[in-house]
């Protein structure tokens, strides 16, 4: 293993096999923390290459606990995060909507990395229990058709190496790959990334590791979701190859500036006044979102998908379901 180190230091990159082997051995045990560190930061400064990332993807998926949803169409918007810019959880709220209009949803995500709070700061800030005490994630999928999977109670293999990569500071390709190892498997995904210029190094990831029905995004101005102020740039990874098409906001609704938290409670408020139609901007933000999931999942096309996301929400529907999901009704005052 001082080998691969000693490439991976020396500039050089490592096979697919290679780099399985490299990451075997972090996740086991097998190397020390500065082997660990060198090695990261030195892939970061040379640029990941799709094999590397290809292989942490694969050899965390045979690490990972399963959840086994019971049935197929399920769809995940789990997207890399990282971005820094603290924005309003959109990719949370997409998933909620997505959720009323019938879709399974297979929810991978994690407490707050990079921003101020996270998708699951956001749902159990609202009273949602992640835990599922009493009952189960499968047996609460069951019941509601949405389940949402905390993504240290399914990467065990992780633990080990966190301290290493809370010290580094920086992202690092473990960033990356948290969208690709679903302990569902979900059927179709939406993965928005901070870095347009590495679309296409995620699309062939995505492809290296036989995924399809995954659309992966990124805005021009620089976040992980479909912005509401600039174009947004996205891959459609199929069965019949890549396809690339653009979203501006323009074309839906009077551009704006993408929402910014400071704290929980300026993320609950636009949260709930999104999902409530309080707030018509985040209502309008949230629906554009959820259309390209509900593309991707070839159900409608943006327009149509938001036109329809947005009656969800005027009519209650997706409230409702919100309240469904916490167990306990939200009231207006939640979004004050």
């Amino acid at each position: 293993m001082d080998r691969l180190v000693k490439k991976i230091n020396s500039g050089e990159k490592l096979s697919f096999d290679e780099a399985q082997e490299l990451f075997d051995s972090m996740v086991l045990g097998s190397l020390s923390e500065p082997q660990i560190a060198s090695a990261l930061i030195a892939m970061k400064l040379r640029h990941e290459t799709v094999d590397e990332l290809a292989a942490l993807a694969v050899t965390l998926d045979r690490h990972k606990k399963r959840l086994a949803p019971g049935t197929n169409d399920t769809v995940d918007t789990c997207g890399t995060g990282g971005d820094g810019k603290s924005t309003a959880n959109i990719s949370t709220a997409s998933s909620v909507i997505l959720s009323a209009m019938g879709a399974r949803v297979v929810k991978h995500g994690n407490t707050a990395q990079s921003g101020v709070v996270g998708s699951a700061d956001i749902l159990t800030g609202l009273g949602m229990d992640l835990d599922y005490a009493g009952s189960s994630p499968e047996e609460f999928f069951a019941r509601h058709g949405y389940v949402f999977m905390l993504a240290p109670k399914y990467h065990p293999a992780l633990k080990g190496i966190g301290k290493v990569r809370r010290e580094l500071k920086v992202p690092t390709i473990f960033n990356f790959v948290g969208p690709l190892i679903n302990p569902a498997d979900p059927t179709y995904q939406v993965i928005g990334i901070s870095r347009k210029d590495r679309l296409e190094f995620i699309a062939q990831v995505i492809g290296k590791i036989g995924k399809r029905n995954i659309t992966v995004y990124a805005s021009r101005d620089g976040f992980d979701e479909v912005s509401s102020r600039d174009t947004t740039e996205c891959i459609f990874i199929g069965d019949g190859g890549n396809r690339r098409f653009s979203i501006d906001p323009s074309e839906f609704f009077e551009p704006f500036d993408m929402p910014v938290v400071k704290n929980m409670d300026d993320a609950k408020k636009l949260f709930v006044g999104g999902l409530t139609g309080d707030d018509k901007q985040m209502a309008a933000l949230f629906s554009l979102n959820a259309a390209l999931a509900l593309r991707t999942m070839g159900q409608y096309g943006l327009q149509e998908g938001y036109a329809l996301a947005k009656e969800r929400i005027a009519d209650g529907t997706v409230g409702r379901k919100l309240e469904e999901l916490l167990g306990a009704a939200v009231t207006r005052e939640a979004a004050v």
